[in-house]
């Protein structure tokens, strides 16, 4: 599946980015340099189905798009990463954990799905359907505890997405994909902390809901709940959210 992608830095870690349903490359517009000056190689990418990736999603299955990601990896030459996975990205991010152990060095979840918190089916499907700029900065709002921080640039994007022939079917296969296990028959959930394991979440977040206290809570695991951050927190709360992630990957 050729897959869109984008790499910041030279030398160091391995660290590549997964971004949520109907989302791409720019969501980590406000992290991906951040991270990247500390001494890394920070890869973005668009999941197959998004941004500017093939439309071609096979069976919309979470096991197909870790499967893409892991083939980028080998054609760039990355022996093991640090997956920084949102939303979606990270319900992926488990599932090449499950998959790859070995090429896995750390898990940070920002607002995961697949954890066993109840995901708003209504924004899922509202975004498939949506097309014209307002349905869809109406959508995006969700996304945000304060809507006024929605980037202009990343509106754009979904919006030009929303275009592209195709999107409709590619996303409709992706949301009837079960987000439950793995191919070896684990929870998504129990994969946390199998590796050293960040979760962030935004305690305002109307897609995915953080979790009750000590419900995520694993051996090798760390959550930081932001309060008054949405979906988005990583956007919300970049220069916070990537000080955690930096001092994570220090460690």
């Amino acid at each position: 599946m050729p897959v869109h992608y984008q790499l910041l830095g030279e030398g160091g870690d391995a660290v590549v980015m997964l971004h949520g349903f109907g989302g791409c490359l720019g969501s980590w517009a406000a992290n991906q340099a951040a991270l990247a000056a500390g001494g890394r190689r920070v890869l973005a990418l668009d999941l197959p189905g998004h941004g500017e990736s093939t439309l071609d999603v096979g069976g919309g299955s979470l096991d197909e798009l870790a499967a893409a990601v892991r083939d980028l990896l080998d054609e760039l030459g990355v022996e093991r990463a640090h997956l920084v996975g949102h939303s979606m990205g990270a319900a992926v991010s488990l599932v090449l954990a499950d998959l790859e152990p070995a090429r896995v060095r750390s898990l940070t979840l920002v607002g995961p799905a697949g954890t066993g918190q109840k995901i708003n089916a209504d924004f899922i499907r509202g975004f498939i359907a949506a097309r014209g700029r307002n349905e869809i900065a109406s959508l995006m709002r969700l996304l945000f505890a304060d809507p006024e921080r929605i980037p202009e640039a990343l509106l754009q994007q979904a919006v030009a997405y929303k275009q592209r022939p195709g999107v409709v079917e590619a996303l409709t296969r992706i949301a009837s994909s079960r987000y439950a296990g793995t191919p070896a028959g684990h929870a998504l959930r129990d994969v946390v902390g199998t590796v050293p394991t960040l979760v962030i979440w935004g305690g305002a977040d109307a897609i995915i809901p953080p979790p009750a206290p000590g419900e995520l809570m694993r051996e090798r695991t760390t959550l930081h709940v932001l309060p008054g951050r949405g979906h988005m927190v990583q956007i919300e709360a970049a220069d916070e959210v990537n000080r955690l992630i930096d001092e994570f990957l220090r460690r």
